[in-house]
């Protein structure tokens, strides 16, 4: 922190970005009302706090209310990534909490990964030897205490230990990934642009001692697999006022000229927080805005407010917020329908959906489900990779298919169920010669009719689709005002696949079975009570 030495009333004041600075009229006055004497020792008072935070900022360093709101959400989940815009104070953020936990928990082990050994000295070694208590600072070398810091080199040995024993390892993504498959880490703070890959090895070695993860970075190299692993499928519960971006929507399903604020992930025990510049009120936000001006919304999002998007963006813009509903308030009542998409090697994905007395289409069940893991997960292709769900339990025969289908049911009444027509009327040959996976599915046990599905071309499908997401975003939700398809918040692995599908990678694409289930159901243009409007185009072949 830099901070002026001004002349006020013939006394040398130091400005500060929060702590108010006396005018002359102001000393004056004061004098006037309290004598000199007392308007000097509160002056000297201000001057003493100004020092402390500039000398010990692990006790009296400023906070922004994020910060707060960060804590609430590691508290309570696992993992937390937080983005931000330039100067938003993540990484001090981040170095406070580690000096703060290695001196209040004894024997404490904690992990600090940057891009390379140089960075980590410069960007990560120097912040946390700036929140280090000055106790600690010139203590001696002992048997246990080993606090040995330079500007140049960092920690000796990328390494200390505190006189608690409580130790802090640095590390870097340049080296083997082998330094990180042992120890067991109480917290881990990664910071810039870590590899997909080291974070589903650093989980692993969080587990014995129930430890926390934080990320921090700025996106500015956009939407990484690491951002698509936590931003992808997840909830944004709260946002703020983007005064760079007041007027125009930025984001589907949140109020015009807001940004999000806080997420809860779609999987595990994680939360993301976007920490904007204008929230921390040392960041030189008028010089943000000067730097932005004439910049587009894209790089704007990133630079003031940490938000990174998919530029090759989702087949399905309209569906937001507004869509998710909670398992709860899906009506007990309506008509049902089914839909699944039959494969090979993997599990069939299949969706349930429900269409109450007004209209209003309801998905509120989907196998597999996130218990069996995810279906898809972020990687460097556009629809990501094959996640767990798509093979854990995989290779049940027909019967078993069936008998699951009628146990998730359990006795409710399905309406028609759909079925891909190239799937449907593919040949199979069992014992009594061949047949077709449609005439297998209705034969005994567990006899199960399925429709194929209207042979329409993709784009049709999609279309209508985005037509039940949509809804006017630019007025309130009403009765008038709302979208007509409403997917369940347990619809995890659906949802993921609504986010994040480009259709990029065609047929191969992981996340694309999801998409094809509900396709299925749209192109029948299912309706309450089951009126044979549709039943009569119910067929249809490629």
């Amino acid at each position: 922190m830099s901070l002026d030495v001004v002349n006020v009333a013939g006394l040398r004041l130091t400005k500060h970005p929060i702590i108010h600075l006396p005018t002359e009229d102001e000393v004056i006055g004061l004098a006037q009302t309290i004598g000199a004497e007392k308007t000097a020792e509160v002056l000297k008072r201000r001057e003493e706090k100004i020092q402390a935070e500039i000398t010990d900022p692990y006790r009296h360093g400023y906070e922004p209310e994020s910060w707060a709101d960060a804590d609430t959400l590691l508290m309570g989940g696992n993992e937390l990534l937080i983005m931000g815009g330039n100067r938003a104070g993540k990484t001090e953020y981040a170095a406070k909490r580690v000096m703060q936990l290695l001196c209040t928990r004894p024997n404490s082990r904690i992990w600090c990964l940057h891009t390379t050994s140089q960075t980590s000295i410069q960007m990560q070694q120097a912040v946390i030897w700036k929140y280090m208590p000055p106790e600690f600072k010139n203590a001696k070398k002992t048997k246990v205490t080993n606090i040995q810091y330079s500007q140049k080199n960092g920690f000796t040995d990328a390494t200390f230990v505190l006189p608690n024993r409580s130790q802090c390892f640095f590390m870097n993504y340049g080296q083997e990934k082998k330094v990180i498959e042992g120890g067991e880490p109480d917290l881990i703070w990664c910071d810039e642009l870590v590899p997909q890959d080291w974070i589903e090895t650093l989980r692993y070695r969080l587990v014995t001692r129930s430890g926390k993860m934080i990320l921090t970075f700025t996106p500015i190299t956009g939407f990484t697999p690491v951002v698509k692993d936590y931003v992808a499928g997840c909830r944004i519960k709260k946002t703020r006022f983007a005064d760079l971006l007041p007027e125009t929507q930025n984001v589907p399903g949140i109020p015009k000229g807001h940004m999000p604020y806080i997420a809860e992930c779609s999987k595990g025990s994680a939360n993301v927080i976007w920490f904007h510049s204008i929230l921390n009120r040392y960041s030189p936000f008028e010089q943000i805005k000067l730097a932005l001006r004439g910049r587009g919304p894209y790089e704007v999002k990133i630079r003031a407010y940490g938000w990174a998007e998919s530029l090759a963006g989702s087949q399905f813009p309209r569906f937001g917020e507004a869509n998710i509903i909670p398992a709860d308030q899906i009506p007990e009542e309506g008509t049902n329908y089914m839909a699944v998409d039959p494969a090979g090697a993997r599990n069939w994905f299949m969706v349930w959906l429900r269409i109450d007395e007004h209209g209003n289409k309801f998905v509120y069940r989907e196998w597999p489900d996130i218990s069996m893991g995810e279906w898809a997960l972020p990687s460097e292709k556009p629809d990501g990779r094959p996640g767990p769900a798509q093979k854990q339990g995989a290779g049940m025969g027909l019967t078993e298919i069936k008998e699951h289908i009628l146990t998730l049911e359990n006795g409710e009444e399905i309406t028609e169920r759909y079925i891909d027509p190239r799937a449907a009327g593919s040949p199979v040959i069992n014992k009594e010669g061949g047949t077709t996976l449609l005439q297998l599915l209705d034969e005994e046990p567990c006899a199960m009719y399925f429709t194929p599905a209207a042979g329409l071309r993709l784009e049709e499908g999609i279309s209508i689709i985005n037509d039940w997401f949509a809804y006017d975003q630019n007025q309130e939700i009403s009765a008038i005002n709302q979208p007509k398809l409403f997917i369940s918040e347990e619809c995890h692995n659906l949802m993921w696949c609504l986010r994040e599908w480009t259709g990029l990678d065609n047929e191969k694409g992981a996340s694309k079975d999801p998409i094809d289930a509900l396709r299925y159901i749209a192109v029948m243009q299912p309706d309450y009570g089951g009126s044979d409007s549709y039943k009569a185009i119910g067929g249809g072949s490629y």
